[in-house]
């Protein structure tokens, strides 16, 4: 006597299929048995399959490529499934592909690609045709590129995503002579964080064009950020949008100076990222003479370039904060900092950013306590750890 088979409406897989999308550590086996089970669940769980596959395994990457880009007299899939791929990820990657392959790989996901990440060593020029009819791209991050790509080459091709607001530049960018072709080209009209990487002189990076809409700007890889170069950079006069600014340890060359020119060269900044052992007592004593305020709100001291430890003493922090810092409602610190005295110190800080925050809100009486560890834009009040 054959089973009998239990239907459920579609809304109720599609119900099922979404909760077991939420499980990040089993989602991907989950979903493929989901796809197992009848040709309902099939099409209700195959889009969420795709959207965002795991390639953290060589063997995932060939099989997703032998479905989604199968070799030329192979047989094909009925259905195009490479238009529901949102999210690629192929940074775990590193000899899984090949160039020609990469580039094949994007020609078939191009219709609704919103998120990239490039593998080390199979993403070069030749991928760039393929990657300009990714017209929904929102986040591209190709900053563990190898190869050499002209920038020329790279600004004329994102020149056409227009949706996207955040790149990451390769590790081989190279902007020591900045060419007039690329000049010409327009950069996404909607871009908003950049980060950048490799090599850049002062002379060109000092008439850079940055994009017109840029808010934040992150520097990691840097092969030469030296106090002339750093400097370069901040005296562009298309900074003025800029709102956000990270430095990464990572950089080659950076000095203490460098960090206390950053101040005076962006003093409209409301978010500052360094590296925390770089940062001394006289930046502190440069803040305290500001005035009026700067109206920066977070400041962070990242991951150290070199010494696991701070060299300024808390007390020129304290200080800073009563003057030049007056708007600072966020100071975050690296955990490789975080030793018992750090936290210690830590509170005196946290107390006072509190008790500034708690005065210059409005109390309500019906109000919850977070509302005054909270400020409108939902940042927290006081001291964290990264």
């Amino acid at each position: 006597m054959p089973s009998l088979q239990i239907y459920l409406p579609t809304e109720i897989v599609v119900e099922i299929v979404s909760y077991a999308a939420t499980d990040d550590s089993r989602r991907q086996p989950t979903l493929h048995a989901c796809c197992l089970v009848s040709r309902q669940w099939y099409s209700v769980a195959i889009p969420f399959l795709y959207e965002r596959p795991r390639m953290s395994k060589g063997a995932a990457f060939q099989n997703f490529t032998a479905t989604i880009s199968p070799p030329i007299g192979a047989r094909k899939n009925k259905f195009n499934l490479g238009n529901l791929v949102h999210k690629l990820d192929l940074s775990g990657l590193v000899y899984h592909s090949s160039n020609s392959l990469t580039a094949r790989l994007l020609g078939r996901i191009k219709e609704n690609l919103e998120v990239f990440i490039a593998p080390r060593i199979s993403f070069a020029i030749n991928s760039l045709p393929a990657l300009s009819k990714c017209t929904k791209l929102r986040n591209l991050d190709l900053s563990l590129v190898n190869d050499p790509i002209p920038f020329s080459s790279l600004k004329k091709a994102l020149s056409s995503l227009h949706k996207l607001t955040t790149l990451r530049l390769p590790l081989s960018t190279t902007l020591t002579d900045y060419s007039h072709l690329a000049a010409a080209v327009d950069w996404p009209p909607n871009l908003h964080r950049l980060q950048l990487s490799g090599h850049f002189s002062a002379l060109a990076i000092a008439t850079f064009p940055w994009p017109r809409t840029m808010t934040s700007l992150t520097l990691k890889n840097c092969a030469d950020l030296s106090f002339s170069n750093l400097a370069g950079l901040m005296s562009c006069p298309h900074l003025t949008t800029l709102k956000r600014l990270a430095i990464s340890g990572s950089n080659r060359g950076l000095q203490p100076e460098s960090i206390n020119s950053i101040p005076i060269f962006l003093p409209w900044l409301i978010s500052l990222s360094v590296p925390g052992d770089l940062v001394n007592d006289s930046f502190f004593d440069i803040l305290s003479h500001m005035h009026p305020p700067l109206p920066l709100e977070v400041l962070e001291f990242g991951l150290p370039s070199i010494d696991p430890s701070v060299t300024f003493r808390t007390d020129s922090l304290v200080a800073a904060l009563g003057y030049g810092l007056e708007n600072v409602r966020s100071v975050g610190f690296s955990e490789v900092f975080c030793t018992d005295q750090r936290i210690i110190e830590d509170e005196e800080i946290d107390e006072m950013l509190l008790k500034r925050s708690s005065k210059r809100k409005p109390s309500h009486s019906e109000g919850s306590q977070n509302e005054v560890e909270k400020s409108d834009d939902d940042t927290v009040i006081g001291v964290y750890y990264i």
